[in-house]
């Protein structure tokens, strides 16, 4: 793989949280742009901590990561200008589904028009635009997953990271966000950092799984290889 085209790199990186255990170990790892890959392994093996010091939410005990060539390690999260989402929504709730979308872009602030356009086409993207008056209580889980998935995307993010995200919802649902996840990230070409546990969902969403135990990256392919 060439430098030019990752758009994240891992170089040497090291987590210990109480400076013996290493829960990530000598991590090296190029993402592409427009890449869906996956974290998959066991809790405890290193995922969710690659995500989050990716995010900025940790930071790692040794090593360097970079955006684009640039180092990003100390950047605080809210620079980093990636979209999140969690397996909890983390709507809020006294917020309209517009209002939540909305969000980040209000924080950006945006123009009024340039929210109002941006809202509408996430909620569309997210096939909810009728639903944008509703407040988060309103909601089945599988509609609030939608919205949090919205207020991921609506401000064009260099990177989606999603941990667990369908964790909550049952086998039905689960398979059609699925599809729903993997048909947004490619039609919109946004490059991708998903972690789950759940095999199956790897290797249906994915163009390259990370297999993760012991803090290590024992694999990384794509699934037909896998």
């Amino acid at each position: 793989m060439t430098q030019s085209s990752a758009l994240v790199t891992f170089t040497g990186v090291q987590k210990t949280y109480d400076g013996h255990t290493l829960v990530v170990r000598d991590l090296n790892l190029e993402i592409q742009k427009g890449e869906f890959l996956s974290l998959l392994g066991p809790s405890g093996s290193g995922k969710t901590t690659t995500l989050m010091m990716l995010a900025g939410f940790e930071s790692p005990t040794s090593g360097e990561i970079s955006l684009d060539g640039v180092p990003i390690t100390r950047t605080p999260p809210h620079k980093r200008n990636f979209g999140m989402v969690f397996q909890n929504y983390a709507l809020f709730p006294h917020m309209t589904v517009a209002d939540n979308i909305a969000y980040p872009l209000t924080v950006r602030k945006l123009d009024r028009n340039d929210v109002d356009t941006k809202v509408k086409r996430a909620l569309d993207m997210v096939q909810m635009g009728h639903m944008g008056a509703r407040y988060p209580s309103q909601m089945s889980g599988g509609q609030q997953q939608r919205v949090a998935l919205a207020r991921a995307l609506v401000f064009d993010p260099q990177l989606v990271l999603m941990d667990e995200p369908l964790g909550a919802l049952d086998k039905q649902l689960r398979e059609h966000m699925q599809f729903e996840i993997t048909r947004l990230a490619h039609h919109l070409g946004i490059t991708t950092v998903y972690v789950t546990h759940d095999q199956t969902e790897a290797l249906t969403m994915s163009d390259n799984i990370a297999v993760f135990n012991d803090g290590r990256i024992q694999q990384l392919a794509p699934p037909a290889v896998l």
